[in-house]
């Protein structure tokens, strides 16, 4: 396993820059839902998407019956401006409650 995280590493660190640089706030998270899909439907694995509103399931079948296993992980950001200094730091602003707000990856979600 560790073998095919090597191969896929730095890819994987692009594609979190990518998300944590273009946050979107719950039930808006279209951009990052697509992301999603494109990537895992590259790595060959099965795709649902829209699952509520903008969830994204990917669904990887192993050759043998067995328990299965579940992985988890929010997409969506909060209203609150990011002041880290990171190459990689949100700027993106949007409308919440009528009003232009930053946005960001907050909740330790994407540490």
């Amino acid at each position: 396993m560790a073998k095919n995280a090597d191969k896929v590493e730095q890819k994987v660190i692009a594609w979190r820059h990518d998300i944590h640089q273009n946050p979107e706030l719950g039930n808006r998270e279209v951009r990052t839902a697509e992301l999603i899909a494109k990537h895992l439907q590259s790595l060959g694995i099965e795709v649902k998407t829209k699952v509520g509103v903008t969830g994204v399931v990917g669904i990887l079948k192993g050759d043998k019956a067995g328990p299965v296993i579940a992985l988890r992980a929010d997409m969506d950001a909060l209203p609150v401006e990011e002041k880290n200094g990171l190459p990689f730091a949100s700027k993106v602003k949007t409308m919440y409650n009528g009003k232009e707000t930053s946005v960001m990856h907050a909740c330790g979600h994407d540490a």
